[in-house]
């Protein structure tokens, strides 16, 4: 049964010893953010703050909600123990069967227990951390669903955007022109000079969050795909000033409208690169007309950096999903495929059956497929390994390279490939023009080559002993004085 609120998946985490609860008072002054990042860095249970300096006790900061995959196995409702391959086929299981949302009466959302409006909004009531030191201000939204509508289609976005507090009634945050609601604001809205009205529902439940964060296709309703993975509709529910809903059970929701003229300064901010590559500039200011909330709110937080957080969770379970059905559908003989968390999705492995296949310069296609898809054009790395190779184990990837992969024959360099701005090995023109190159690495052995005499025998446990030799060994493993397999 899926979680109905934050809260029940909060105590789901704590019954897997996921989850710590922080009594002693903590800075929202960049202590809570280094914290935060530690936890990530260490993938270690998520911190719940209990005491905010300077903010009343009933004011908390969840922090790291989905930071590893067992945490995201729990948001499920599987076990934490569950392999990547399998969450991915449950992942991609589940969301081939939608399930759309339904709207709930007003008194029966949790989320409308305080309306502040007007006058009365103060977002400074909640206890938004300094995350980084260095960052321009205040992030509010950092782990939270982003509400848009299409003007003309009447198709709703859920995105993950950061958002900074301005002042007490705005914010001002990141809007990319491709970005989904980047679409609808700078095509649609801006042109015609219209405020474009928004609601941000912070402390979902955890899967409205997680889909939110994902790169889905244009014109997808998000509320169907998190009511897919939760096998249950997600409850939706009215906004007091926007023609919008937002998840009934949401802990702080924030409504409002984003000024078509209006732009402040934003940023800078530690990013999920790992690195502050974007300067502060001016940005889209997002005017808060009403917060509703919780009785004792939580607030959601992620603190983006090196890996492993939560932005490379979200992209390696729903970005590896969606490069295997398009090499599938373009008739490659494609095994697995793995945008690596290590890597903040800048890397993907992808193991074919290229013997099987018998296609010259199989890892060349491979590579225009995943380039030449929304979901994987900016991916600047691609690594081709052949089926023997786990492309969730970067130990194998890492030696494939060094052994399989010729020096100047197997790398295949692109320039002039469309990039991001976030990108920190980018120059100050390439990022302002979104320039960029890419790369292939061929790690599969050569058609041409005779597998018995030419390939050379892998020496490994599982490939340099008999099975009855692996199995005994496995079996006496602890009576060799080994308290673990792993």
């Amino acid at each position: 049964m899926a979680y109905r609120d934050l809260r029940q998946y909060v105590s789901a985490l704590e019954e897997h010893g996921e989850l710590r609860r922080v009594k002693r008072e903590v800075d929202w002054d960049l202590e809570a953010g280094a914290i935060m990042r530690f936890v990530n860095e260490k993938s270690l249970p998520s911190p719940l703050f209990q005491k905010i300096k300077g903010y009343p006790s009933q004011c908390t900061i969840f922090g790291c909600p989905m930071n590893t995959f067992g945490k995201f196995a729990i948001a499920m409702g599987l076990n934490p123990e569950t392999s990547r391959r399998e969450l991915e086929d449950i992942y991609r299981q589940r969301i081939s069967k939608r399930v759309k949302p339904i709207i709930v009466d007003k008194s029966k959302a949790p989320c409308k227990e305080n309306i502040d409006v007007s006058d009365q909004v103060d977002l400074f009531k909640f206890p938004a951390p300094m995350l980084h030191d260095g960052d321009g201000g205040r992030y509010l939204c950092t782990w939270h669903v982003t509400i848009t509508r299409d003007p003309d289609t009447g198709w709703v976005n859920w995105g993950m955007y950061r958002q900074m507090i301005r002042d007490k009634n705005s914010l001002v945050g990141v809007i990319r022109p491709a970005a989904h609601i980047g679409v609808q604001f700078y095509r649609k809205y801006k042109p015609r000079k219209l405020p474009m009205p928004f609601a941000i529902a912070i402390g979902t439940e955890p899967i409205s969050s997680f889909v939110a964060a994902c790169k889905l296709p244009m014109n997808v309703n998000e509320a169907d795909i998190a009511g897919a993975l939760r096998q249950e509709p997600v409850e939706l529910v009215k906004c007091e000033t926007a023609d919008l809903e937002v998840p009934a059970t949401s802990e702080i929701v924030i409504e409002g409208e984003i000024s078509a003229t209006e732009e402040d300064w934003e940023g800078p901010f530690g990013e999920y690169t790992g690195y502050c590559t974007n300067p502060r500039d001016k940005k889209p200011v997002y005017h808060v007309k009403a917060v509703t909330y919780r009785d004792n709110p939580i607030l959601t937080a992620s603190c983006m950096g090196t890996p492993v957080d939560e932005s490379d969770i979200v992209q390696s379970i729903s970005r590896s999903g969606q490069i295997l059905a398009r090499l599938q559908e373009d008739g490659i003989a494609v095994v697995a495929v793995n945008v690596a968390p290590e890597c903040i999705g800048y890397l993907v492995v992808v193991s074919v059956m290229a013997r099987v296949a018998q296609i010259p310069n199989l890892a060349h296609r491979v590579a225009s497929c995943i380039w030449g898809s929304a979901v994987g054009g900016n991916i600047p790395y691609v690594i081709v390994v052949d089926d023997d190779v786990d492309v969730y184990n970067l130990h194998q990837v890492l030696h494939a390279v060094v052994t399989k992969c010729h020096p100047y024959r197997g790398i295949s360099r692109v320039e002039f490939a469309t990039g991001m701005a976030f990108m920190p090995f980018l120059s100050p023109y390439e990022r302002s023009q979104r320039l960029s190159a890419k790369v292939v690495f061929d790690c599969t052995w050569p058609l041409h080559w005779d597998p018995v005499t030419d390939v050379p025998p892998r020496t490994s446990f599982d490939t340099a002993y008999p099975k009855e030799i692996r199995d005994h060994v496995l079996k006496n493993w602890k009576r060799y004085g080994f308290d673990r397999l792993y």
